[in-house]
């Protein structure tokens, strides 16, 4: 049996290489110590979407001093492209979601069942992870479905990209991605931030760009 990726997977793939290569090459992005992962890599990330609360005041107060995330964890999905960023206490190294794409490929096969699960999952993971970005990238497919908009809110962004991806295309998806690492860290110095008076937020917009029809 071949192993060479087909559909789905290969596109996801495609997509990881494209912003893997942009991560290396881009000096904003250069700045910062991400990680980028797919779910056709051999050492997949899991991330948690559901945490016990119970158990870790449990063990807390049992004063279990050895514990990680995933003695609380109840629910773990292997999102299809994860970009974490590297943090460096000089005792310790972790690592915090970003981003968190779906992908999918051929706009038909990108259901409101599919869709309906996804935002479910986008909500449970922004909940969990302050300032997360969460979007869909839907390949070979010239736009995106009104269905796909109408259940699909929990999603920052939605790209329909064409089967072999034009450089213009490459260069809004890099946009996009950019600009949503840049929000999620910005979004969570303030909601991880108690503040009274100091408000580093003016204004939320969830920007739409429609294409022409001819």
């Amino acid at each position: 049996m071949s192993n060479e990726l087909k559909g789905e997977k290969k596109f996801t793939r495609q997509i990881k290489d494209l912003l893997e290569e942009a991560l290396k090459t881009d000096d904003e992005l250069k700045q910062c110590n991400y990680r980028i992962s797919c779910d056709t890599d051999e050492d997949k990330k899991k991330v948690s979407a559901v945490i016990s609360l119970n158990k870790f005041l449990k063990n807390y107060h049992n004063k279990n001093e050895n514990l990680s995330i995933k003695d609380f964890t109840n629910n773990e999905f292997h999102p299809d492209i994860l970009i974490e960023e590297e943090i460096n206490t000089g005792e310790d190294v972790y690592y915090i979601p970003r981003l968190m794409i779906e992908s999918k490929y051929l706009g038909t096969s990108a259901t409101p069942h599919e869709i309906l699960a996804y935002n479910y999952k986008a909500d449970l993971h922004k909940k969990l992870y302050s300032g997360l970005r969460y979007g869909l990238i839907i390949g070979n497919s010239k736009y995106v479905q009104n269905t796909t908009i109408k259940f699909g809110n929990n999603f920052d962004f939605i790209l329909a990209l064409g089967n072999d991806i034009s450089k213009e295309e490459k260069e809004r998806l890099i946009d996009v991605v950019k600009r949503n690492l840049t929000y999620a860290k910005k979004l969570e110095s303030i909601l991880d931030k108690d503040r009274e008076k100091e408000f580093l937020c003016i204004g939320i917009e969830n920007n739409i760009v429609f294409k022409d029809e001819k």
